[in-house]
């Protein structure tokens, strides 16, 4: 599991500077560490819905100043980048089929409608749960295609406050948009969205489901 400081020294090691122990130690690598790395794993929740970045959390209820559109407003979690959809809170399930056709688990075939502006959720269910990307990357779970564009991205911040060198910090950031090219299509295949499967009541009774 890899810590902040081992991809920093990583991406250090690539342009050549000197390595650091501390975020925080009084050394330009670790002043121009400390002002990229932050920004860069932000960015990182942007290149794509991530699966290590996927979280759910209950939304808070907040005023609701919408209430002529929706019945209920919520606050967004503080390190949401995208919302992605909806759950409505129920009852633990008693049986479940184990396969068949549809979607598992069903709610995702529900297509919630939900709404985000103005830094708050509106929806028409109460106790709303929200599936969305995390802005906070964690070094830890980012997987090693993901790692590696990660420490290109951060070496070709650094290359020109720490190297003074232009060319360098040109000739790594063309390496970081292949890298991060890579891992992208990695994820994305490795997780592909899937459409939601529709299923009637006629095709569960053919199975044997619900009699």
């Amino acid at each position: 599991m890899a810590s902040l400081i081992t991809l920093c020294n990583e991406a250090l090691s690539t342009i050549a500077a000197g390595q650091i122990s501390m975020i925080d130690e009084p050394s330009i690598e670790a002043r121009e560490c400390k002002r990229w790395a932050p920004t860069v794993l932000a960015e990182m929740a942007d290149w794509t819905s991530w699966s290590s970045a996927i979280k759910r959390a209950p939304l808070a209820r907040t005023l609701n100043d919408r209430g002529a559109e929706w019945l209920c407003a919520y606050a967004a979690p503080a390190d949401m980048a995208d919302p992605v959809a909806l759950r409505e809170p129920e009852a633990d399930a008693e049986w479940l089929p184990p396969y068949g056709p549809g979607t598992f688990p069903a709610q995702d075939a529900m297509a919630i409608p939900f709404i985000y502006e103005g830094g708050k959720i509106y929806a028409n269910i109460v106790g709303a749960i929200l599936v969305y990307t995390s802005s906070t990357m964690d070094p830890g779970l980012i997987r090693p295609l993901v790692r590696r564009a990660f420490v290109l991205e951060l070496a070709a911040r650094l290359a020109l406050p720490i190297k003074k060198d232009a060319k360098l910090a040109q000739a790594i950031s063309q390496q970081a948009e292949v890298a991060r090219n890579r891992a992208i299509a990695d994820e994305e295949n490795k997780n592909p969205r899937r459409d939601p499967e529709y299923v009637s009541q006629a095709e569960w009774a053919r199975m044997g489901v619900g009699l």
